[in-house]
C-alpha cells in the first residue's frame, strides 16, 4: 500500500510524495510532461526493496495523468 500525496504541478511536471504503507519518510516521484514517464527522485525510508514501492507509484502516476485525474492525496493498493 502507498499513501500518495500531490506536492506540486506545472507546466513541465507533477510530483507526487509517496509512503510505503504510510510510514517512516516519504519519496518523491516526478512526471515529465516532456517525456511522458514517471520516475523515483527520492527513495523513501521504507522502499528498501529495490524501489518496489516507488515502481508502483510511478505506474499509478502515470495512468492518473493520463486520465487528466490529479487527487490531492489517494491510497494506492495491491494484492
Amino acid at each position: 500500500m502507498n499513501l500518495l500525496t500531490l506536492k506540486e504541478f506545472n507546466n513541465a511536471h507533477v510530483v507526487y510524495f509517496y509512503q510505503p504503507d504510510g510510514k517512516g519518510e516519504k519519496g518523491e516521484v516526478d512526471y515529465s510532461f516532456t517525456n511522458k514517464t514517471a520516475a523515483v527522485v527520492v527513495r523513501a525510508e521504507e522502499d528498501n526493496n529495490a524501489e518496489h514501492y516507488g515502481y508502483k507509484a510511478a505506474r499509478k502516476i502515470e495512468e492518473v495523468v493520463s486520465e487528466k485525474n490529479l487527487p490531492l492525496e489517494f491510497i494506492q493498493a495491491w494484492y
